[in-house]
């Protein structure tokens, strides 16, 4: 599993951190990505992914833009970095395991969880906050905002493995059991042996790459 910490060890930069909907990115910064279109044409653009919004961006002459024409692609490479495939009108990650292959609908938002006060302590919110850093990725932008208010990413995800010429969702331990039963015990016991935590997206992968392996 040591390639998949580094696949999330990539900054996930959060442009403003004190509105809705605001871009959280893979990347801290724009990076070239080859664009493989259905007809087999391929073309490469300075790009970035979304994980709130599930958008792919891009930069044209410097201006920031958004692709909408997702139908007409096939898939989007960082070489050596990360690959994301369409699905339903918007994109899957594609997660390469020893087992298989994994494919993650990212589903990201930032909770408010409190206020800074003095000495740089936080003062609590009510919502109940989630590592960063146990979700496999870290936002940059807390520290140079100048808001008062904390924010971290709480995140929604949504697994997919390919059975059957289909995609399967995993979400709960339950889906996993529910698509191997005749393991429906070997994944419990390695569920709990393993501490897997559906909320992280690398214990999930890790879960992932077990049921897959099962005969």
């Amino acid at each position: 599993m040591k390639h998949l910490i580094a696949l999330f060890s990539f900054l996930m930069v959060v442009l403003a951190t004190n509105a809705q909907n605001e871009p959280l990115f893979i990347f801290d910064q724009f990076i070239n990505a080859k664009i493989h279109f259905k007809n087999r044409s391929v073309t490469v653009a300075s790009m970035n992914y979304d994980a709130v919004n599930d958008k792919m961006f891009y930069k044209d002459q410097g201006d920031l833009m958004e692709l909408t024409n997702a139908a007409m692609i096939d898939s989007i490479v960082w070489a050596g970095k990360r690959t994301f495939v369409t699905h339903t009108n918007g994109f899957l990650e594609k997660v390469t395991l020893e087992n298989g292959t994994a494919y993650i609908h990212w589903k990201i938002r930032n909770v408010n969880v409190g206020s800074k006060g003095a000495f740089g302590t936080v003062t609590q919110g009510k919502v109940e906050s989630i590592s960063i850093r146990s979700m496999g990725v870290f936002s940059a932008g807390d520290a140079a905002s100048n808001s008062a208010d904390v924010f971290q990413q709480k995140n929604a995800n949504e697994y997919f493995i390919a059975m059957d010429g289909k995609l399967k969702k995993v979400v709960t331990l339950k889906h996993a059991q529910k698509l191997f039963p005749n393991h429906k015990e070997a994944i419990k016991e390695f569920a709990d042996k393993q501490n897997i935590k559906m909320q992280e997206p690398l214990s999930v992968l890790e879960l992932l790459n077990f049921c897959l392996g099962l005969k």
